[in-house]
C-alpha cells in the first residue's frame, strides 16, 4: 500500500484524488492546503487528515502529490525528495528553468522518483499518433502541430493570473503541446516565436503563442495557441511521408476525431473519439505511476521531460523578447 499526500487542495486535485480512489494499493494519507477550509473539505472526501504544512504530514507519505501553483514546486519538491518520498508534479514542473533544475537534480541526489503529469500523453487520440509514428505506419516525420484557440481563464479569481502565482500561457498551459510534440517527434533543437499580451487587466499574463519550432531530427513544429480567441477550437497532428494522422474537436481540449490518410489508403478514414478530457486520463496516468513506484520501474514521463518542456517554453519567451532563435539545451 502506497501513502500518498495530496498537496494542494484545487481544482486539479480533485481530478488526482478520484483516481487514486479507485486503485486498490493507493491510500490518501493526508491533504495540505494553506486554506484550511479547502484542505478539510478535501480531506473528509479522501478520508484522510487536513494539514497547514507538508513537514505536518511528510512523515506520513510515499508519494508527495505537488498541486499548486508552479511557482511553489521548487522548495516542496526539495524537501520531499530530501526525505526520500516520490514526488508526483503537476505540469508545469516550476515557474522558471532554475527551480526545474534543482528540483530534478533533486531527485537525482536522492535516487528517488520524480515525475511531471502530463495527462495528455494518457489520452486515446494522442497515444494513437505516438503509437502510429513510433511504428514508423506515417513515414518519416516532416512536421507536427499544435492549435489550441479558447477563452482560456473564466472571469474572477485564478491563480494563473494573480501577479504573485502567474507564469503565463507560454509556460503553464503550452507544456502540454510542447511535451505532446517532443514525445511524438523527439526533442526540440531550437525555437522562434512571437508571444502576447492581450489583456490590459492581466499584465504579465501572455495569452498568445505562436511558435515554429525546429526538432533535431530535421523536422519542423508548430504551436498556434490562444487564451483570448472568441472562437474555440484545437486540433494536434503529425504529417509523415507516407500518411497524416490528427486529432480534432470543439473547444480547448475536447478530442472528438481521428482522420487518417495514408498513401496506401484511397480515402481518408475517421474515427468518432468522443474524449472531452474527462476523468479517464487522470486515472490512467495515475494507475501508471502508482504502478511503477510499486515495482520500482521507471516512469513513462519523468521529471527531466518536465524540465525539457520548461527550457522550450522560456526559449519561447526570450525569442519573442529578443526576435531571435533561440537554441534550446538537450
Amino acid at each position: 500500500m502506497l501513502n500518498a499526500v495530496i498537496v494542494g487542495a484545487g481544482g486539479i486535485a480533485r481530478r488526482h484524488l478520484a483516481a487514486l480512489k479507485t486503485i486498490p494499493s493507493a491510500r490518501i494519507a493526508g491533504v495540505v492546503d494553506t486554506v484550511p477550509e479547502r484542505a478539510a473539505a478535501m480531506a473528509a472526501a479522501a478520508g484522510a487528515r487536513a494539514y497547514p504544512r507538508l513537514d505536518d504530514c511528510l512523515a506520513r507519505a510515499d508519494v508527495v502529490y505537488l498541486l499548486t501553483p508552479p511557482s511553489t514546486h521548487r522548495a516542496l519538491a526539495v524537501a520531499a525528495l530530501e526525505s526520500g518520498r516520490a514526488v508526483v508534479c503537476e505540469k508545469p514542473l516550476a515557474s522558471n528553468v532554475a527551480d526545474g533544475e534543482a528540483m530534478v537534480e533533486a531527485a537525482q541526489r536522492a535516487g528517488v522518483t520524480l515525475i511531471t503529469a502530463f495527462n495528455m500523453r494518457f489520452r486515446k487520440g494522442f497515444s494513437r499518433l505516438k503509437e502510429m509514428a513510433a511504428a514508423g505506419q506515417l513515414g518519416e516525420i516532416t512536421s507536427l502541430w499544435s492549435q489550441r484557440l479558447g477563452g482560456g481563464v473564466p472571469p474572477g479569481y485564478n491563480w494563473r493570473t494573480d501577479p504573485e502565482l502567474l507564469c503565463g500561457m507560454s509556460v503553464e498551459s503550452l507544456s502540454h503541446d510542447i511535451d505532446l510534440l517532443s514525445w511524438i517527434g523527439g526533442e526540440v533543437r531550437d525555437v522562434r516565436a512571437i508571444v502576447r499580451e492581450s489583456r490590459a487587466d492581466r499584465p504579465g499574463f501572455d495569452d498568445n503563442s505562436s511558435v515554429l519550432l525546429g526538432m533535431r531530427s530535421g523536422a519542423s513544429a508548430v504551436i498556434h495557441a490562444s487564451w483570448s480567441s472568441h472562437l474555440e477550437t484545437n486540433s494536434r497532428g503529425v504529417v509523415g511521408t507516407l500518411g497524416t494522422a490528427m486529432v480534432e474537436g470543439p473547444g480547448l481540449w475536447e478530442s472528438r476525431y481521428f482522420r487518417l490518410k495514408t498513401a496506401a489508403m484511397p480515402e481518408e478514414w475517421i474515427t468518432v473519439l468522443n474524449d472531452p478530457l474527462d476523468q479517464s486520463s487522470y486515472t490512467a496516468e495515475n494507475e501508471h505511476f502508482i504502478e511503477c513506484l510499486e515495482r520500482g520501474s521507471p516512469p513513462s514521463v519523468s521529471g527531466a521531460d518536465g524540465l525539457r518542456a520548461l527550457r522550450v517554453s522560456h526559449a519561447i519567451l526570450e525569442s519573442s523578447r529578443t526576435g531571435c532563435v533561440i537554441a534550446v539545451e538537450s
